[in-house]
């Protein structure tokens, strides 16, 4: 049993509390682009308008782009402060920041787990998540990233945890369902947790983590299936994800071409998604070599050193800001993705039973589950707490492993340097917007 209240793991959760509160308070943001769509639905499930964005839409929801959003988790968790608190976006900051505080607690708790009586490296794993400028900074804006942190942890801790005790397994399952609601991006490492248990045998296990999932996501999969005539898991989201980022004139990112954005206006978002995953089929066959290609480039992005956080909006407006809030994220996420990777390197080699190879396989599942689709700076935060983890191994190691160093060191360089080269207008011109004059 962890003495939470009496030691300096507390001390560690509530400055990460504290400071991840105040930097919202602080710049005080409003919703913007995805959050401001959030916001809306939330407030019109809170209002008794249903699952819709344009409160107009709510006589033919149908017709609404609410299903297009990634979801439906988000806005429900949003619905229900809205409801009991009204209308108040300081306490969804102050809510962000204590699950954030709740998430360094869990990889304080994996790490415990993996790194048995030493404390100084879950510590070490619990502080280098917890004070990653990123995720800081994500905490004030109302997206998906902090809550779906908390539930992704929880359901990693729970698998790892109860690996061996199938009584808890239920508790897994409805972790990972809360996940994927959130974010459909866990369905993956949800898929590799139930594979281990079917291969063992475990059929029990398999079921009561199979359950929770198909009866808190069959229902709303059936409600909106019916709903717009299609078979939806979650939402339309990934359609739209897909083809934006697997077509002839993608660069990788979230950038729709004027094809896609037409399309978009002129169909609904079932529709258009069925045109996308149509699009995304004649793009892999006709022209294969330039897919593959473009899979190595979102790699290179999803991987590159030159993607710090920092061109947010709010920012904007706080030219010195922006540039120092750039030059610490850069150099967080190096630490992170050097020492997490060549961390990884060596607790591959170090641990071979299966609760440390099913949370490698959690791992690499984060960055398999986004590339396909498309890359942004925010949609590597989930790596981020495996990398605080794995980089136990590499800094504690002695002697210090150069030759994995040096290899990652290149690896890094490889893409960063492939990234600036393909994307250099890009980056130059938000770097100019960043430093300023």
């Amino acid at each position: 049993m962890m003495k939470l209240f009496d030691s300096k793991l507390f001390v560690l959760t509530a400055v990460v509390v504290l400071i991840s509160a105040a930097y919202s308070f602080y710049y005080h943001d409003r919703p913007r682009v995805d959050a401001e769509a959030y916001d809306a639905i939330a407030q019109n499930l809170a209002g008794g308008y249903g699952y819709i964005e344009q409160r107009a839409n709510a006589p033919q929801p149908e017709h609404d782009d609410a299903i297009a959003r990634v979801g439906p988790g988000y806005e429900f968790f949003l619905a229900a402060v809205y409801k009991i608190f009204g209308h108040r976006i300081w306490i969804v900051w102050i809510l962000h920041a204590l699950l954030r505080g709740a998430s360094v607690v869990l990889v304080y708790a994996i790490a415990r787990m993996l790194f048995p009586h030493q404390e100084r490296v879950w510590l070490f794993s619990a502080g280098l998540f917890g004070f990653a400028p990123d995720l800081i900074v994500v905490n004030g804006l109302l997206l998906t990233e902090t809550l779906f942190l908390f539930l992704f942890l929880s359901a990693v801790y729970t698998s790892l945890r109860f690996f061996q005790d199938t009584s808890k397994q239920a508790l897994a399952g409805l972790l990972w369902a809360l996940a994927i609601l959130v974010r459909p991006v866990a369905i993956l490492p949800f898929l590799s947790a139930l594979a281990i248990f079917l291969r063992r045998r475990r059929f029990l296990a398999s079921v009561l983590i199979f359950l929770p999932a198909l009866i808190l996501i069959g229902p709303w999969s059936y409600y909106m299936s019916a709903r717009y005539d299609s078979f939806i898991l979650t939402t339309t989201a990934g359609g739209l994800d897909l083809w934006v980022g697997n077509n002839p004139d993608a660069a990788g990112g979230f950038v729709k071409t004027p094809e896609i954005q037409e399309v978009r206006n002129t169909f609904h978002s079932v529709e258009f998604s069925r045109i996308a995953w149509q699009k995304y089929r004649e793009f892999l066959w006709e022209t294969p070599l330039q897919f593959l290609e473009l899979q190595w480039r979102k790699t290179a992005i999803y991987f590159s050193l030159a993607r710090p956080t920092g061109f947010w909006i709010h920012l904007a407006g706080y030219p010195s800001q922006r540039l120092v809030t750039l030059l610490v994220s850069g150099a967080w996420t190096a630490a992170l993705m050097i020492g997490g990777i060549a961390g990884a390197f060596l607790f591959w080699k170090e641990h071979k039973n299966t609760t440390h190879r099913l949370f490698i396989a959690f791992a690499i599942l984060q960055p398999l589950s986004v590339i396909p689709f498309i890359v942004e700076t925010r949609y590597r935060y989930a790596l981020f707490p495996f990398l605080a983890i794995f980089a136990v191994s590499f800094f504690k190691s002695r002697p210090i492993h150069w030759r994995v160093f040096a290899g990652v060191c290149c690896v890094l360089f490889l893409c960063t340097a492939y990234d600036v080269w393909y994307n250099w207008g890009d980056i130059i011109n938000k770097l100019e917007m960043a430093i300023p004059l």
